[in-house]
């Protein structure tokens, strides 16, 4: 909801402070000045809670370098005075008006030209923004980069691969809102217990159909295991809560269903990676973001289990795919890649319902609610 002010507002471009270096992996790098909207006590007040653009001013002297570097989400940067000249895959001149499309992982980089260099303005939509904690920036440079790239076989390529998706997943913004206090009022609370159901019922129909459908010796015993170690879970949550509310939405039941029936049809391995690569790598996030917010709750006991024992089920498919020899990696990285997608199109659904569905009314606009969510899967 739209926070609301008095009066009307000038902010100046000088009003916002100037982040000037930022350190990834204890090295410190140049930024030229980043000015990120949330920095300023009146922007921040006047975007919504739920804001899906994030916003920063960007300024590079005429000579000033931003070295080559990558993040893990879309970036638009629009050209608002001055040029600069872009580094990366692509090497252009850049003038006021122009617009540089950055999708996730993409090498870029700027130098600022005469006489001024530029101001600019980036962009990232339903994120946060890039340098918004400056404490956990979203930027890899090309020096982190080559050291993480070596000749690493088809299971440590798709696991380092996994890093890059854990870290989108990482910065939904479901979890930025959560952060916000987003599940501070009692309604909104109930709202997205009654969504998250139906994940976790879903959830546990994927590793009951792994299980089931699992035939190739180590691969069961691995799929019984973990449904043993989850049998139960989205029972036990339902019963915590004397309020739970059973919702259907086609959008939200069409993703979390995807998990279950793609079992159904993918090798062995794949069934590894969906179910602890993706899944259960995602779920590590997620309860990471949420636990804190219903430590007080009906549900505290489910979010604090989830808490502690989801890393070791990453780990049990991390060390069952380092024992394999794999040749041919294509169909592992295609269900990785589905994986994450749905997984992102799951909590931005969440989030829509959450924030536009609480109490039980209708959303205020049910089909741009939609494209959001396909658009957060997209986007990975």
């Amino acid at each position: 909801m739209l926070q609301e002010m008095s009066d009307v507002t000038l902010v100046r471009r000088d009003d916002i402070p100037s982040m000037r270096t930022v350190v990834v992996d204890g090295i410190e790098h140049w930024l030229g000045h980043v000015k990120d909207f949330t920095k300023n006590a009146s922007l921040t007040q006047f975007l919504p809670k739920d804001n899906r653009i994030s916003m920063a001013w960007v300024r590079l002297e005429a000579g000033e370098r931003l070295d080559e570097h990558i993040h893990p989400v879309e970036s638009m940067i629009l050209m608002c005075e001055g040029g600069a000249r872009t580094l990366g895959d692509v090497r252009e001149t850049m003038n006021a008006g122009d617009i540089l499309l950055v999708p996730p992982g993409k090498l870029h980089g700027f130098i600022g030209m005469p006489p001024n260099g530029f101001w600019g303005l980036s962009i990232q939509f339903d994120s946060r923004g890039l340098y918004e904690d400056i404490t956990d920036p979203w930027a890899t440079f090309t020096s982190e980069l080559d050291q993480r790239h070596g000749n690493d076989n088809v299971v440590e390529k798709l696991l380092r691969k996994n890093e890059e998706y854990m870290e989108r997943f990482d910065k939904h913004r479901l979890f930025a809102m959560v952060r916000n206090g987003l599940l501070d009022d009692e309604g909104i609370r109930r709202r997205f217990l009654d969504c998250f159901q139906v994940w976790s019922n879903y959830f546990q129909k994927m590793v009951l159909t792994r299980a089931i459908t699992s035939k190739q010796k180590g691969f069961e015993e691995l799929a019984w295991l973990h449904l043993y170690e989850e049998l139960g879970h989205n029972q036990d949550l339902a019963k915590s809560r004397d309020d739970l509310q059973t919702i259907f939405d086609p959008l939200l039941e069409a993703t979390c269903s995807w998990f279950a029936s793609k079992m159904e049809h993918i090798g062995e391995a794949e069934k590894v990676v969906l179910s602890h690569v993706v899944v259960e790598a995602s779920a590590t996030f997620f309860y990471k973001h949420v636990q804190p917010a219903l430590a007080q709750s009906e549900v505290k006991g489910h979010f604090d289990v989830h808490s502690v024992v989801d890393d070791g089920h990453v780990e049990m498919g991390y060390a069952f795919l380092r024992k394999l020899s794999i040749d041919d990696g294509s169909a592992l990285f295609e269900v990785q890649h589905q994986g994450w997608a749905m997984l992102m199109a799951v909590m931005a659904r969440i989030a829509d319902l959450t924030v536009h569905n609480a109490g039980g009314a209708a959303a205020t606009n049910a089909e741009q609610d939609s494209r959001h969510a396909i658009a957060d899967a997209v986007a990975i």
